[in-house]
């Protein structure tokens, strides 16, 4: 594992997101995207065959959130409403097993989806998805946020068992498994499902959008840079979609009534409760955690790509 993650970093440092002309098939319709008619290759990423798209995208999520672990501690810490015994040093190891063991399976599903969304919308409307900056957009923002939903059916049991641990309702993975297995069955695993699907997908869609248009907006690129542009788009993601988090987080940590919920309503009765400042509560580490987050998501996906690419020779 540490092998990996010292190869993947190694290539993160050095690998330019697109490959030197030649090596790549040859353009298509899709690549003509460019201003004054010329060609501008895809992104690394569109250029993947369905089993690289998996490695790829399993590998970048799998990195993205292992290094930032610790940051999703603080963020969660500081959201929820249990008492918290251990000391900060002692909690950073809570939950990183769900974390980095789901997040394999996370990131294939997430990445081959936005692949397979994105190909059946271009499909069905055609040039009107890639002959304009609004139509590149639209369809990055909607293949992203099938993409995110479908990962749900991974992420949502990922982030009960993970954030149960972290908020120190379990003592272990192992034992939050078994507990909510035999309390609450499968269902207990997909407890605040609707308000993290609704944060995942609004800010997955906003993230990967923004990403891409920043892409275009470069006519150099380079891994330095797109990691940059990778922070910016998920600081202004997680801006966006802070609220749903809150209340997300409090819905999976909670118990009894306050578990059930729904999104509108839980955030009515967090304001009535505890004044509007609440739907800011841990947003610094929220952006600490996220903008790196969606960095080293998708500029390592893009990295992974090219090294794929490359290495077909």
């Amino acid at each position: 594992m540490r092998g990996l993650l010292l190869y993947l970093l190694l290539g993160a440092a050095s690998a330019r997101l697109s490959p030197p002309s030649g090596q790549l098939h040859q353009p298509t319709a899709l690549s003509k995207v460019s201003k004054g008619g010329a060609t501008k290759k895809r992104p690394a990423s569109e250029q993947l065959t369905p089993s690289e798209t998996v490695l790829a995208g399993a590998c970048a999520r799998l990195v993205a959130q292992t290094i930032l672990h610790p940051l999703d501690v603080i963020r969660t810490r500081s959201q929820t409403k249990n008492p918290i015994e251990a000391t900060l040093l002692e909690a950073l190891p809570f939950g990183l097993a769900p974390q980095m063991l789901l997040s394999v399976p996370a990131g294939s599903i997430q990445f081959a989806m936005v692949k397979y969304w994105r190909t059946q919308i271009e499909a069905a409307f055609g040039d009107r998805c890639t002959s304009t900056a609004a139509g590149r957009f639209f369809t990055q923002l909607f293949a992203a946020a099938g993409g995110a939903a479908c990962a749900g059916s991974v992420r949502i049991p990922q982030e009960v068992v993970k954030q149960g641990c972290m908020a120190e309702m379990y003592p272990n993975a192992i034992d939050a498994v078994r507990t909510i297995s035999e309390e609450k069955g499968v269902a207990g695993f997909y407890k605040g499902a609707v308000a993290t699907i609704s944060r995942d997908v609004a800010w997955n869609s906003l993230s990967f959008a923004l990403f891409r248009v920043f892409l275009e907006a470069f006519a150099v690129q380079s891994a330095q840079l797109n990691y940059a542009l990778g922070i910016v788009a998920g600081c202004l993601a997680a801006c966006a979609t802070h609220p749903i988090d809150v209340i997300k987080t409090r819905i999976m940590t909670s118990s009894g009534d306050a578990a059930s919920v729904g999104i509108v309503e839980g955030l009515r009765n967090l304001v009535d409760e505890e004044g509007p400042g609440v739907l800011l509560s841990g947003l610094v580490p929220r952006l600490l955690y996220l903008g790196p987050l969606a960095s080293l998501v998708l500029a390592t996906n893009e990295v992974i790509a090219s090294i794929l690419i490359a290495g077909r020779k």
